[in-house]
């Protein structure tokens, strides 16, 4: 699963208050659910869909063997909204749990069969999401499921945890205009004799897989379709988008190429579909049938790199081995999952163009990473863990580094053959890499995997030119501030990470390398023959730890790092040091020639957003220059830091920016310049920007932003009129109430009675994540008495009752 941004997810290994030990690894068990049956396959029959009822018909033929003595009943997960109608064994419901009565008491191994006929409700969300257009365009009727982590039990009685795997069929009966599309190889599409056009689809996934990635998606759709070997490879998209699909797919047979020759484990599902949906939250790994949101870039997005084909379609296809093969054994291991599928694309990457750009991938997870642990600090294995995706991505990295590339992908390759169609947990992938290299990283896993945190190095150097010896004194300074939760458990930072590190001194005569094991709060790291007086130091050359680093040094050290260094996370680094001299010339003369004459884009872009807190005089020549660069990302962060240097010459470049780049991302930060810099003369073109469209709505996004910036509440108005088209739009209303503005407060709690259901979500959200609290009680308190629709009053109330919580009444 890829989000539009980085949530929780799930790991293992909860720590006890207390001393960190060596059994916690285990702790995981805990979270493995106990059933005593095998799921085998099931037979999953659904019709006559009712978008207005959020209904269905169902029939579920399931078989599974007994795996203890005695077995007298099965306990299935089902929704409480699937009304049982018929079965072939007597049943009883206690909520979310259906009991299916054997005649008589299986033995160990039996095979055991039933049939369940039913008619299911669903809560739209909640296992199958439906979709009317509700007058908003690119938005048809359509039908979608989401089964992680336990809601496929919504729509059909299974065993819902993904301790067990199984094989299954999926008959989907759709209306006229419909295609249905599901996991595994399609075995037949007949129209029925109904005279209304419908037709019949049954799916076949004939290798095993868990429950949670049962998929059906119901939607009017095209297929594009394409190959890898053998193999289909299908785009499934709205007729309107048919144009843009093999533009933006057209990468997916060479992904799955790289995948199955890095892995050593070729593509290993009878087909490979992906299908866009309305309203998604990013993408979803259903066993070859990944669901993906409807934003398909235009033919001229690709300049500025979407995030689209640059990460989420090789996410998810990378799940099709890491997720979907080889399985968490339960959700406390979950970063097995999405680690390696945010890891893997770096790895394409890399193989397709180069180390520079997997740096730039992975500085990206890097960056997520520390917010989120700044946030909350947790380990990869640890149940409900806020940082699996980065964190993942980052110590895979580390671990590949570490072991080198030829044994870490025997490790992965001994990981997916040993739990090919079964399960794993964290532990399983540290017994693959003993079984592959001989090689016990019982200490790796103990701080990177059980344990929370990071080491951050404060570094000082001090060298004698009579011994020619650059003496380097390493003190990690990192701290266990966490604190146990309601249930006693608490995650430990180790107080000193154990790694290896390289450190490279440039000298005029050549560079001297010295590797040096880390293993205490304070290490000390001498590096001899250093003949010369050092001209740069770099503290862990080619970035193989994971790490904060605090390392004050000369500009004219940094200079040269910048200049020398082919890593991006250490020249970064020193961007971030010589921003912080905005008096000093050198640091301006370093980053102005790295802002317009380094050789990869993204160090190009990142000097120029330093450039951005030098005086004007320094920074707007290598800005202007910049201008001219062929990357849309180093244009974009010109314009950017034009709005934050300011002046009548950064607007002049900023509205030439607006008017000839052909980048919607370079438009889309001129807007935001342009509001910056030019006060007096905004409006009229924010409310051009409001009516300019462009991919993902980035540049009517940029307006939105803008205006809620600058507070202006002439322009209340202006946004409301656009309340059904942009998520943004609420939210900037209730910013400019927040800033005095009555009509936008009354603006926005009209918006609670709107007839489509989706402007009243937006509404409610304002109210909760952007109006200030003192302002948004007391207006939905008022507004409460005259709202029609009950979800809205439901979720009015029960926002109140939270905020009456929070504040102790």
């Amino acid at each position: 699963m890829r989000l539009l941004v980085s949530l929780v997810a799930a790991s293992c290994a909860a720590t006890a208050l207390g001393a960190q030990t060596n059994a916690e690894r285990l702790a995981n068990d805990r979270y493995t659910r106990s059933h005593d049956y095998d799921l085998i396959h099931q037979r999953i029959e659904l019709s006559n869909f009712n978008w207005d009822s959020t209904s269905f018909d169902g029939k579920v033929a399931t078989t599974l063997v007994a795996r203890r003595a005695g077995l007298d009943s099965v306990i299935l997960d089902a929704g409480a909204k699937l009304a049982v109608k018929s079965a072939t064994l007597r049943t009883a419901r206690h909520g979310d749990t259906l009991v299916v009565f054997l005649t008589r008491p299986a033995a160990v191994g039996d095979t055991v069969r039933f049939t369940i006929s039913y008619h299911g409700v669903v809560e739209s969300g909640h296992g199958l999401t439906y979709i009317n257009s509700e007058g908003r365009p690119h938005r048809p009727r359509q039908i979608w499921s989401q089964g992680e982590e336990d809601n496929n039990h919504y729509w059909f009685p299974t065993y819902d945890f993904p301790n067990d795997k199984m094989t299954w069929d999926l008959v989907a009966t759709v209306p006229r205009g419909m295609t249905a599309v599901s996991n595994g190889r399609l075995v037949s599409d007949v129209a029925l004799r109904d005279g209304g056009g419908s037709h019949t689809f049954v799916w076949r996934q004939d290798k095993p897989s868990a429950t949670y990635l049962v998929s059906l998606i119901v939607a009017p759709l095209v297929k594009v379709h394409d190959t890898w070997r053998t193999i289909p490879v299908d785009y499934y998209v709205y007729r309107e988008d048919s144009a843009l699909a093999r533009p933006l797919f057209k990468v997916t047979p060479d992904m799955i190429d790289v995948y199955s020759r890095l892995t050593g484990v070729a593509y290993p599902w009878a087909k490979y579909a992906q299908t866009t949906v309305a309203d998604f939250f990013g993408g979803m790994e259903n066993v070859s049938a990944t669901t993906l949101v409807d934003w398909l870039p235009g033919l001229h997005d690709y300049q500025d790199r979407p995030w689209f084909q640059w990460i989420l379609i090789p996410h998810e296809l990378s799940h099709q081995w890491f997720g979907d093969y080889v399985t968490t054994e339960n959700w406390a291991n979950m970063w097995l999952n999405e680690g390696f599928a945010e890891f893997m694309p770096g790895e394409y990457w890399r193989e397709k163009l180069g180390a520079h750009v997997a740096q730039d991938y992975l500085l990206d997870e890097y960056n997520q990473f520390m917010q989120i642990d700044d946030d909350h600090r947790m380990p990869l294995a640890a149940l409900g863990s806020n940082n699996i995706y980065p964190k993942g991505a980052l110590v895979l990295q580390m671990l590949k580094q570490y072991l080198g590339d030829r044994p870490f992908w025997a490790s992965v390759h001994r990981y997916l053959v040993d739990h090919a169609f079964d399960n794993a947990t964290t532990d399983d992938l540290r017994q693959a890499v003993l079984d592959a290299t001989g090689e016990n990283l019982d200490w790796f896993w103990d701080q990177w995997m059980y344990q929370a945190g990071y080491p951050d190095f404060t570094v000082t150097t001090k060298y004698d030119s009579t011994a020619a010896t650059l003496t380097l004194v390493v003190q990690q300074t990192q701290q266990d501030s966490s604190k146990a939760d309601s249930t006693g458990l608490k995650y430990t930072t180790p107080a000193a990470f154990r790694m290896p590190v390289t450190v490279r001194v440039g000298t005029a005569t050549g560079d001297v390398v010295a590797r040096a094991e880390l293993s205490r709060r304070q290490d000390t790291i001498v590096v001899r023959e250093v003949k010369r007086a050092p001209t740069m130091v770099i503290f862990d050359d080619s970035n193989a730890i994971l790490k904060r680093l605090t390392f004050d040094q000369p500009t004219a050290w940094l200079a040269v790092q910048l200049e020398r260094d082919p890593d991006l996370w250490n020249r970064h680094w020193v961007i971030a040091q010589l921003g912080q001299r905005p008096n000093d010339p050198l640091a301006a003369g370093a980053l102005a020639k790295a802002a317009t004459s380094s050789d990869y884009f993204l160090t190009r872009a990142a000097a120029v957003q330093a450039l951005a807190e030098f005086p004007a005089v320094a920074a707007l020549p290598p800005l202007q220059a910049a201008l001219k660069d062929t990357s849309a990302q180093v244009r974009a962060a010109v314009v950017e830091a034009l709005g934050n240097v300011g002046g009548a010459q950064a607007a002049t470049l900023a509205r030439q920016a607006w008017t000839s780049d052909s980048s919607s991302a370079v438009r889309a930060a001129a807007v935001v310049a342009i509001a910056q810099t030019d006060s007096a003369g905004r409006r009229p073109f924010l409310l051009q920007a409001l009516l300019t469209p462009s991919y993902r709505d980035e540049i009517q996004n940029s307006a939105y932003r803008a205006i809620a910036r600058s507070g202006d509440t002439t322009m209340v108005d202006s946004v409301n009129a656009h309340v059904g088209d942009h998520h943004f739009a609420p939210h900037v209303l209730a910013a400019l109430a927040g800033r005095g503005s009555v009509r936008a407060l009354g603006l926005l709690a009209k918006l609670l009675n709107d007839d489509r259901t989706v402007v009243r979500g937006w509404a409610l959200e304002a109210f909760q994540f952007t109006l200030r609290r003192e302002l948004a009680q007391p207006a939905l308190q008022a507004a409460r008495a005259g709202l029609k629709f009950d979800d809205t009053k439901q979720a009015v109330d029960g926002l109140l009752r939270e905020w009456q919580k929070d504040s102790g009444k």
